[in-house]
Order: C-alpha cells, then structure tokens, then sequence
C-alpha cells in the first residue's frame, strides 16, 4: 500500500458522499451533480479505489426472507495474543466487522450466521477453539434499528442531496407501505456475493462471472434491491474522512421506549449504527467521532435526550481490522474483501489463516 500523503480533497469526499446515496449512479448521472466531467469522476473514483481509500460494497445475507442470525461478540485473550486472535478471526466469512478496543474486552467482533445452531458451532468450534482466546461473550441482535449503510459523510448540499436521493422520497414517506422481502435462493448468492468487492461492477461483468444472462442480473438486481435483501455500502477511509474514531456504546432502555431511544441516537450526526440486543445490557450504539474527546460529548447529548437510557459501558476502537467484509489497514484503508459467504462450511483453527 501507497505510504505517501494520500492527495483526497473535498471533491473526493463529495464524491463518496453521492455514492452513498446513489452506489450505481453512472457518472453521466453524478456529473451535473457534483459538477465535474464523468470521466473526471471515474477516474477519480479509480484512484481512490486503486490506493484502498474507498469502496462500494455489497451486502445480501438472507437465507429465504429471513435475515441472518447475527451477534456481537466480546473475545477475551491472554496477554499478548489478541494479535494473533484477531489475524485468525479476520478472514472468517462469517465475521463482517472486527476491532481491537479499550475496555473488558480485547477484540469485539460482529458475526452473522444463517441461524442459531451455525452461531452456537462458530462460537464453540472455532472462536473458542482459536490459541489465546480465553472468553467470549455474546449479545445476539434482536432488532437493527439503523445499519452502517445509511450512514454519510457531509460534504453535498441539501439541494446535491435532493438531486440524488428525490426519486426515492414516495417509498420513505411517512405511513407509505415497506416493500415485501425479497427472499435470497441459493441462485442468488453468486450475484450477492460476487458485488461483495465492487458493488459497481457492470452488469456484463456479473453476468460472466455468475453464468447468467444480463436481462437475468438485472432482473435479479432489481427484485433484491427493491426488496431489501441487497444493500450497498460506500464508505472512505477512517483517517481520511474526517471522522476518524469509532466508539462502541452498551445501554439499558425500558423496553417500552426503545423505539424513542432509536430515534434519538438516529438523530445524532454521529451515530453509525443502533441495535437492540440480548444480554445483560439490551442496547447497543456505535459512533463515529471526529476526536476522541469527542465521545463524552456525544454520551452526554444521548444522556440529554433520554433520560432513561442508562449507558453501561463504552469502547473506543484501537484498530478497526475489518467492516462490512472489508479487510482494513491502521488508518482504514482497505487491503482486501473477505468474502461474506455466511452460509460457507465453518473453519477449524488452524484452516484460518491471514496477515496479521
């Protein structure tokens, strides 16, 4: 990877911001937006993506209509081996996120499984299993309130913003009807997971590598977008984005005000996700933060908001090593893509392997 001064500017963060809004816009369609040439704009986008600096990924875990078996999990190790811990754990397909913190915990990762019995065998036969690790606890997800995809960077203007996003304003209006699930069958895992690396991959390019016809992929696209079962995520990296810092928070809610709970952190700038949990605490937060002073202020605005909510304990990432399937460097450029195939045979030990 590239150790000089990375060359991204604002127009390179505005850039990101309107792929986060619209990941397969062409740039014909983002050129009068961010008013700049689209081959301009595409070769921006291909040195950002060529030094690791930011990506489009995609998502589709569903098996059917139901969506994924999914938890936290608090990985405890012997002094000096969460290192070693961590490079075991990261190429897991079925580990999306993981990060080295400050706290009662050494790793915390976040895992998705097709179902209860995978979480209990990935959990026992393998996290356990792994030299060095000498405890896990886990918090399984009960109900995500808001995913890491929905979060942006603040570089367009509410008219920018308008132009991209004005189209989908009847489907997210107030009282207007979800749209049905889309069920994932096994014949759509190759497409979902082919767009894991690159969500902006052509439908030609898809089409070859999947064995599907182009009317077929976009077809497929189309049925999984409109029904939920595919998102797509772009993101920048950390230290070049402005907002550098990731922090984890774990609260108590009164059950009866944990929708009121979701809509306040949702309406916090800088809430990354809001999940409710099982365990000892029923509540789960993580924040991006400009600094790391940063995190009272924002504990201290939740406190403010709700108070109800009671905020049991808190983490600051040291190193997040993966998000969203993305492998990640010490400053969040990615390295490489883990294949999120999470219905993929769960690996023994000493089969995991990675740099570190």
């Amino acid at each position: 990877m590239n150790s000089a001064v990375s060359a991204v500017d604002d127009t390179d963060r505005a850039l990101v911001h309107a792929l986060q809004l619209a990941p397969r816009a062409s740039w014909e369609r983002l050129a009068p937006v961010l008013g700049a040439r689209p081959d301009t704009l595409a070769r921006r986008w291909e040195r950002l993506t060529g030094a690791g600096e930011a990506w489009i990924s995609g998502l589709g875990l569903r098996t059917g209509t139901k969506a994924p078996c999914m938890a936290w999990v608090e990985v405890m190790c012997d002094a000096g081996a969460s290192p070693a811990v961590g490079a075991a754990l990261v190429s897991d397909p079925h580990s999306l996120g993981l990060e080295h913190t400050t706290g009662g915990r050494d790793l915390l990762a976040f895992v998705a499984v097709p179902d209860l019995h995978a979480l209990y065998r990935y959990l026992s036969f393998r996290v356990q299993r792994i030299p060095g690790v000498v405890g896990t606890r886990s918090s399984m997800v009960t109900a995500v309130h808001y995913a890491p995809d929905r979060w942006r960077l603040d570089q367009l203007t509410p008219a920018q913003i308008g132009s991209l996003t004005g189209g989908s304003r009847r489907s997210s209006a107030p009282g207007a009807p979800a749209p049905a699930v889309a069920a994932m069958t096994e014949e759509d895992r190759p497409l979902a997971l082919a767009l894991a690396a690159d969500a902006r991959r052509s439908v030609a390019s898809l089409a070859r590598e999947c064995g599907m016809s182009e009317s077929t992929v976009r077809r497929r696209l189309s049925r999984l977008e409109t029904g939920q079962s595919l998102r797509y995520s772009c993101a920048m990296a950390s230290g070049l984005s402005g907002w550098p810092v990731a922090a984890t928070l774990w609260a108590e809610v009164p059950e009866y005000e944990v929708a009121e709970s979701a809509a306040a952190a949702m309406g916090l700038r800088e809430t990354r996700t809001c999940m409710s949990v099982s365990g000892r605490w029923n509540f789960m937060i993580s924040a991006r933060l400009r600094t790391v002073e940063g995190l009272s202020r924002y504990t201290s605005e939740l406190s403010r908001r709700l108070p109800g909510m009671r905020i049991t304990d808190s983490a600051v990432a040291l190193h997040v090593r993966k998000s969203e399937a993305q492998v990640l460097d010490e400053r969040g450029r990615r390295t490489r893509t883990v294949t999120p195939d999470i219905w993929a045979e769960l690996l023994p030990p000493q089969d995991a392997d990675g740099p570190a």
